[in-house]
């Protein structure tokens, strides 16, 4: 098959779980022999012209933005429609079988073309944020949210709670919406017998941004560190906020007690590479996210096999097992994220037993051996329907 991917926070652009998941699935798709081709235009950044490069096996082609002078709407419609027509280019030269992408951001609000089955994938919109968050609402992007998913002829979805709240604020309740859970690469992300347990160590890995919940893991250990000698939060994440300013960066560090400041360290954004490491030597990984559509970064730290703290919101218990494969948290309350925290670092036995039954969980329901596996069926049922 040839699948396209639209994605514009396709690695390594600044990107969050979106970007992270498409370049696992693009690559796993290109490794098991089939073609696999992303589409993005540029919003990170200055690009001037469209660039068009291999990457792991992934064709990867960049557009440039619209003029800055045609404003957001007419911009958007003019990005829109160079995406489309990128499209069709792509599929007289190499034809696709499946167009897919985000319902963030709506980028097939316009429909598929010639004929392709299209995808929409419910990962997390500005509609969907927006609604569970109390934000205010940015018509324009809800507007082209609603009709990317109205118009796709096949939706996906990474958890059932994003499927149900995201098809009823698109009116398209009663559609079929295939469950996908992201997946992890459950070989990477191991446990490591060369790398000692640091039984005080809290480990936060997700952007820096008020709804992942990181102002009241600050909260929570202002109280849990001080009695604490041996303990640390180590939060590694890039300030989203700030837009280069890093006030929201300073604003956090400035929440910390303090006397437990040298112990609250802040690393920025790490490479993968440099985040296993902490994860395996994590006493526990502590993710209060106000929602999620799925929540990929606790995932990493339950195949690692360190117990992990997710969230009661939004899918948290599809992910984590309450008490069995990890703890779930009220986020909006930092004295149950202390009570989760404190739980797991006074019993050495609970946090093995959590540990051990999160690497299982994921071995079993989120490895990405499995998970690349159950895409490909999915297109093949879309080109079959179609």
């Amino acid at each position: 098959m040839h699948i396209c991917i639209i994605c514009e926070e396709y690695p390594p652009a600044p990107h969050g779980g979106t970007g992270a998941s498409y370049r696992d699935l693009a690559e796993g798709l290109a490794a098991a022999g089939h073609r696999a081709t992303v589409i993005g235009v540029c919003t990170s950044g200055p690009v001037e012209s469209r660039t068009d490069e291999m990457r792991n096996g992934v064709r990867v082609i960049t557009l440039p933005r619209a003029s800055a002078k045609l404003g957001t709407r007419l911009g958007g419609w003019w990005e829109r429609r160079a995406l489309l027509g990128e499209v069709r280019r792509l599929h007289r030269l190499a034809p696709v079988d499946i167009l897919e992408a985000s319902d963030y951001n709506g980028w097939l609000s316009h429909g598929s073309v010639c004929g392709i089955p299209s995808v929409v994938r419910i990962r997390g919109s500005n509609l969907f944020f927006d609604s569970e968050l109390n934000r205010p609402p940015s018509i324009f992007e809800h507007r082209h949210e609603r009709a990317a998913v109205q118009k796709a002829t096949h939706l996906g979805s990474v958890s059932r709670y994003a499927a149900e709240r995201t098809m009823k604020l698109c009116g398209a309740e009663g559609r079929e919406c295939t469950i996908l859970p992201n997946g992890v690469d459950a070989t990477r992300f191991a446990p490591s017998a060369s790398i000692a347990v640091e039984p005080g160590l809290i480990v936060f890995v997700n952007s820096l941004n008020p709804k992942k919940g990181i102002e009241q893991l600050i909260v929570a250990v202002n109280e849990i560190l001080p009695s604490r000698a041996e303990g640390r939060l180590v939060v590694i994440g890039e300030d989203t906020q700030s837009k280069g300013s890093g006030r929201y960066l300073a604003s956090l560090k400035e929440r910390v007690a303090p006397e437990i400041r040298e112990r609250v360290v802040f690393t920025g954004r790490l490479a993968r590479e440099q985040i296993i490491p902490w994860l395996q030597r994590a006493g526990v990984a502590c993710y209060p996210s106000h929602m999620e559509t799925f929540g990929i970064a606790p995932l990493e730290a339950m195949a690692v096999g360190r117990p992990t703290i997710f969230s009661t919101l939004g899918p948290g218990p599809e992910v984590v097992e309450d008490g069995v494969s990890g703890l779930l948290c009220d986020p909006r309350d930092p004295k149950d994220i202390v009570r989760c925290i404190t739980t797991i670092l006074d019993d050495g036995a609970l946090a093995q037993r959590l540990g051990d039954a999160a690497r299982k969980r994921v071995l079993e329901v989120f490895d990405s051996r499995g998970w690349i596996g159950r895409n490909v069926a999915f297109y093949e049922r879309c080109i079959r329907k179609s």
